[in-house]
């Protein structure tokens, strides 16, 4: 055969061996990818389902089985946060369905911004008339079901997920993601297959080699911060010899908002000083991941002290995060020791139990027996917290807030206390958990102030009583707070405070109930300023009248230069504004003359005067 058509045939033969290898090697890929993608949607669709019914809570089930209405704003509540949860986990729609006279109806759903512009947004009780025979079998069935079907809404794949409330009545919790995301996520592991498999045969061994190394650490590196990622703590735990190793993971509880108020930029600057804060304490033989965007991880090869908690307990909330902006964070970990394969699931197990009972650390050795301990505590508390109701044993006490030039009192706060029926007095911080979870904190706060109305309406005392975003989205105590300043003879003298996460999560909400609140004569202060953002421009859009300092940057003014130039700086801003300033938890002449330095007037604290269920 002459050699130009041998060459020929080489090439042609090098040619199809490279086209065959090529195809061959997109098809695998997509149907590799494909197989991942499909389980990750299908694992996305049941753990957003599962999460429908977290949100709305046991109780939401209960009352709708039992034919019991819902209110209107309870819905909306319930809406909103499905749909922040949809728009989060880039669903289509989550929602909740019940079965009655062989008819489906919608008991509780998200919605999306076209709904909203088009006039679609589901309703409570809602026919769903394209309910199939599939989705009606889901109301018997013991297991997840999947469909794909079509409805007036789209084209979807859907899962619908059975539960029992507590009357043995049954619901499902359903996802929808679209066919056109579906079908877009294929059509892009096909593309990087084909651009993959092409970059890999027509780049020379030396760089093909060279980009995989980069490939690898890309995916194993945090883009944002530099730090090794979650793909690095999985794989380091896959390849190492150790069996037993001990792993925190940590979650920075403000993160998101932090992300969703000033910008991922400013969210990725906090998070690259806590992850740098960690990396100078941890042992020689630790390792730090970021995780997730809120989420970091530290690991340890010698499992022979509990050094990680030493490290995670020193953390200072006090201390701020980062200083332009001014930020503070707090944290919750969850500890796990032992085999590497249970490692990473047990350290999570164990950060929802400490988030779930608001505590710095938790191990996962001792979750189970606190979880118990709990429980018990839990029922007694509430039936605690029931009896003092019922034989009016939640009382106002009073302390006092001075203003240190004149050497008098100002006016009072006004604290819940529960008295026992040992006569034992409690703090909210003991109650308000159960309150909370009972959905007592309404008939809490509306009883404190009556108590209040009843102590001061025949006197010229000027008091403050803490309220939340909740209690003004309750229509009934909101309208109970305005009919009470409309009867009570000196409005002026009522303080209402507010929560500065409150005021940022709920500033819409919150700014009209400010106006209704100042039109009656009332005065507003937000509370604890400092814990969270700190925009004092922002917040003076509310029109308030006053601040009350976070205690965190109160107790350290005296032993932190950064805590005092801040509210240094914050007093004389607030001067230009005509806003009150009041520090509380000042609790020694240090503190007290440290504030005094700074420009503080108003102080409040065990220094000055406890709380008391009088007042002087």
């Amino acid at each position: 055969m002459p050699k130009g058509m041998q060459k020929t045939s080489w090439l042609l033969y090098g040619f199809a061996v490279f086209f065959i290898s090529l195809f061959g090697y997109i098809y695998y890929t997509y149907e590799t990818t494909r197989s991942e993608i499909m389980a990750n949607i299908d694992s996305k669709l049941l753990n957003a389902a599962v999460s429908v019914k977290h949100i709305l809570g046991d109780d939401y089930h209960n009352t709708v089985n039992a034919g019991l209405p819902i209110s209107s704003s309870t819905y909306k509540e319930k809406s909103l946060a499905l749909s922040e949860y949809a728009k989060q986990m880039q669903l289509a729609y989550v929602y909740a369905m019940v079965l009655r006279d062989d008819k489906v109806y919608f008991s509780a759903s998200s919605y999306t911004q076209k709904d909203q512009n088009t006039g679609r947004v589901t309703q409570f009780l809602d026919a769903y008339p394209e309910a199939t025979e599939l989705n009606k079998e889901a109301f018997y069935s013991t297991e997840p079901v999947f469909e794909i079907s079509q409805d007036q809404w789209g084209y979807f794949k859907s899962i619908f997920v059975t539960f029992v409330d507590d009357n043995g009545q049954t619901y499902i919790t359903g996802a929808d993601i679209t066919i056109s995301d579906l079908n877009q996520q294929l059509q892009q592991s096909v593309t990087r297959a084909m651009v993959t498999s092409s970059f890999f045969f027509f780049i020379a061994l030396l760089i093909a080699g060279l980009y995989f190394l980069q490939l690898k650490r890309s995916l194993s590196t945090d883009a944002r911060t530099g730090f090794a990622n979650h793909v690095a703590l999985e794989y380091h735990i896959k390849k190492t010899t150790k069996h037993r190793m001990e792993l925190a993971i940590i979650i920075i509880n403000e993160l998101e908002d932090i992300s969703s108020f000033y910008g991922s930029e400013v969210s990725d600057k906090v998070m690259a000083n806590i992850l740098r804060y960690f990396q100078s304490r941890i042992p020689r033989d630790g390792g730090i991941y970021r995780l997730t965007t809120n989420k970091i991880a530290l690991l340890r090869t010698h499992t022979d002290e509990h050094n990680i908690d030493e490290v995670i307990n020193a953390f200072n909330n006090a201390i701020p995060a980062l200083k332009e902006p001014f930020i503070y964070v707090s944290l919750s970990a969850g500890v796990a020791t032992g085999n590497k394969l249970l490692l990473i699931e047990n350290a999570h197990i164990a950060l929802q139990q400490a988030k779930l009972n608001n505590q710095r650390l938790i191990r996962y050795e001792n979750v189970f027996k606190q979880v118990e301990e709990q429980f018990k505590s839990n029922v007694f508390l509430a039936k605690e917290v029931k009896e003092a109701f019922d034989n009016n044993r939640i009382v106002p006490y009073f302390q006092a807030i001075y203003n240190n030039q004149s050497k008098a009192v100002d006016h009072y706060q006004c604290l819940a206390r529960m008295v026992s029926s040992t006569g034992r007095i409690h703090a909210p911080d003991y109650f308000m958990m159960v309150l909370k979870r009972s959905r007592m904190d309404g008939p809490l706060r509306r009883t404190i102030f009556t108590r209040c109305i009843e102590q001061f309406r025949k006197t010229n005392v000027r008091w403050s009583i803490n309220i939340t975003a909740q209690d003004i989205l309750d229509p009934s105590l909101s309208e109970f707070f305005e009919l009470q300043l409309r009867r009570y003879p000196q409005p002026h003298n009522i303080i209402f405070q507010f929560h500065e996460r409150d005021a940022i999560a709920y500033f819409g909400e919150i700014k009209t109930f400010i106006s209704t609140l100042k039109n009656k004569g009332a005065q507003v202060f937000i509370n604890e300023f400092g814990a969270g953002f700190s925009n004092l421009p922002h917040i003076r859009k509310l029109e308030i009248d006053g601040l009350k300092l976070d205690k965190g940057l109160v107790s350290q003014i005296h032993t932190n230069k950064d805590n005092y130039l801040f509210i240094e700086n914050l007093v004389k801003y607030a001067q230009q504004l005509k806003l009150d300033v009041i520090a509380e938890q000042v609790d020694n002449k240090q503190i007290a003359d440290a504030l005094a330095s700074a420009g503080v007037t108003l102080m409040q604290g065990s220094h000055f005067a406890p709380p008391t269920p009088y007042i002087h």
